[in-house]
């Protein structure tokens, strides 16, 4: 019987210390060993990647996969399927489904629902709302966070009164877990869409008019005032501004349970892209200015910002289409979860970011922050070897075919990038080579520790 698995040869290691020529040896789908490459290795199987880097496969904190209720928009498997293609062996699923993830009930169905379909290993993300006498049972069966809309939803999700607002974080914080918070003033995005004329309604830039930064700032800045009062740990999801970044920048220098993300799409388009592509565009919050985008660079490169998820939020073809006329009737937001990886390396080819920070930002610090490291985000000896190996020099563009998703069609088509995802392993097994999904469905349930 032979000592390892699997080995993994020839390649270089990305952690976040940096570049490390090692050979990586896998046993019962953990790392058992990381070898000087020059060292003999007995193993099962192998596999030469000379000339490739090997990285810890990508955490995604936030994805929306749309079961149950919505799956003609997504599913567990389409949506995982596009995860691991794209490098991603970790998801942290939202709530916003129907029925919404509110109760034990809820949580119990959407684990059976995703376990045999799931392609990724998954995390469960809870929603607060008026009832909030089921934190610590969602709690005790393995809710990664508990999530909180503070505008732009309806009932029962909405949370508007401040006082609640404090109730459910003290609550959370009780719980030993973390609420990921969208920071939204509908006060201010009725005003913004009531100052529209009808020939402004009209045309495609009046939905990024009518949730100015504003919006965002106050929300933002709500939820991290209430949360240092409650003495909770809060995650800021999808900023998007420069403001809401002065705004972090302040409260995270007074308080350290604030933690944010970024999307790729807000670091990579601007509003320009809404008057291109008008529905495929469209997005809450929308694509703002060259000068938020190169706010939130710098953020992210501060510490003010702390990881890049994608609020992966697909939707089909023909529901997008609708805004084509009019751009209040297409819903917001657009497939992400296949394209962080091929952005991302395309950034660090730019010189934006180095492959080191893409580990940090999309594997580790996400793991981290949602309670799954070391056993997700790293390449150390005793983790879960889920790898993603990429081949640096390899020119690619991104293609709406190619796309697993249901949601079929990027913002980002059309784009050539630098650096691609050739193989994911999830535990030690290859699910995806030279973007072919490959094998059944093999993801598990994860709780955070």
């Amino acid at each position: 019987m032979a000592a390892f698995d699997l080995c993994i040869t020839g390649g270089t290691l990305v952690t976040s210390a940096g570049l490390v020529p090692r050979t990586l040896a896998i046993r019962g789908g953990r790392i058992a060993a990381l070898l000087d490459p020059a060292i003999p290795v007995d193993a099962d199987d192998r596999l030469d990647v000379t000339g490739k880097l090997v990285m810890p496969g990508l955490v995604d904190a936030h994805v929306h996969f749309r079961e149950p209720g919505l799956t003609h928009k997504e599913g567990f498997e389409t949506g995982s399927r596009a995860a691991v293609a794209g490098g991603v062996t970790t998801v942290m699923v939202m709530p916003t489904d129907n029925p919404l993830t509110l109760t034990p009930a809820d949580f119990e169905q959407k684990v059976a629902l995703a376990s045999g379909k799931s392609y990724a290993d998954f995390a469960i993300q809870a929603a607060l709302a008026a009832d909030l006498s089921h934190i610590a049972g969602l709690a005790r069966l393995g809710a990664v966070s508990f999530e909180l809309f503070l505008g732009e939803v309806g009932a029962p999700l909405l949370v508007q009164d401040s006082g609640h607002l404090r109730r459910a974080l003290r609550l959370v914080a009780e719980a030993g877990s973390v609420a990921g918070v969208y920071g939204q003033d509908d006060g201010v995005i009725a005003t913004a869409t009531a100052a529209l004329d009808e020939v402004a309604r009209r045309q495609y830039l009046s939905f990024f008019r009518s949730r100015p930064a504003l919006s965002e700032a106050l929300g933002v800045a709500r939820a991290c005032i209430v949360a240092r009062e409650a003495g909770a740990r809060v995650h800021i999801r999808q900023t998007s501004a420069r403001v809401t970044a002065e705004i972090l920048a302040d409260m995270r220098a007074r308080y350290a349970g604030i933690s944010a993300e970024v999307t790729p799409h807000t670091l990579l388009l601007t509003e320009d892209e809404i008057e291109r592509q008008g529905p495929w565009a469209k997005v809450s919050p929308p694509l703002r200015t060259t000068d938020d985008l190169a706010a939130m660079w710098a953020a992210l490169r501060a510490g003010t910002v702390d990881i890049v998820a994608t609020d992966h939020a697909p939707h089909l073809p023909a529901e997008k289409e609708k805004g084509v006329d009019d751009i209040w009737a297409a819903p917001g937001g657009f497939p992400g979860v296949q394209t962080m990886l091929p952005l991302m390396l395309e950034a660090a080819a730019a010189g934006r970011i180095g492959g080191a920070d893409i580990v940090r930002l999309c594997s580790t610090r996400p793991a981290q922050l949602f309670g799954l490291y070391p056993r997700k985000g790293s390449l150390d000896v005793g983790s879960d070897a889920d790898l993603v190996l990429v081949d640096a020099g390899r020119s690619e563009t991104i293609r709406n075919d190619d796309q697993y998703s249901k949601a079929r069609i990027t913002p980002f088509a059309g784009r050539v990038v630098r650096g691609w995802p050739v193989t994911t392993v999830l535990r030690g097994r290859v699910v995806m080579c030279d973007g072919k999904v490959e094998g059944a469905p093999r993801g598990e349930f994860l709780r955070p520790s």
